[in-house]
């Protein structure tokens, strides 16, 4: 009897723990589809200072066009107006969670220029977001234009 006891003791933590350690990864991954929601509508309306307090000083991107910058080019891009979107719609994401590590896939549908170059159309991107001091930063964004059917 006693047996039978520890065993489904077992059973029903092993239960309760794979319930709560599926909970939080579902409320990691919202976090971040959230996340790109938010960045979404800062990049669309110039919030560079949004842009600047989630994004890791170590930021790397590549743009569809194929050119590397890191987070002071990127915010400059903003500032200075060489990168400005009318529109800026994310979907289809999908969030993958790794410890302290989050990627996320999907798409944009954008309106206007990136560095300086017409960025119009649909974009796929790959973003990694890395907890630091307890908060989630982008510290790269890989985006390529969508292939038209």
């Amino acid at each position: 009897m006693n047996r039978l006891f520890a065993v489904s003791a077992v059973v029903v933590l092993f239960l309760a723990t794979t319930l709560c350690v599926s909970a939080s990864a579902q409320g990691v991954e919202d976090q971040i589809k959230k996340m790109e929601v938010d960045r979404a509508a800062a990049v669309v309306k110039g919030d560079v200072a949004k842009l600047d307090k989630e994004t890791a000083d170590d930021y790397t991107l590549i743009t569809a066009a194929g050119q590397m910058s890191d987070k002071a080019q990127m915010l400059g891009a903003f500032k200075s107006g060489q990168s400005k979107l009318s529109v800026d719609t994310v979907s289809d994401m999908k969030v993958h969670v790794y410890g302290d590590t989050a990627i996320v896939t999907g798409k944009a549908d954008v309106k206007g220029m990136l560095g300086g170059k017409d960025a119009t159309g649909q974009m796929l991107f790959t973003r990694v977001y890395v907890k630091k001091g307890g908060h989630w930063v982008s510290v790269a964004l890989q985006q390529t234009r969508a292939a038209t059917p």
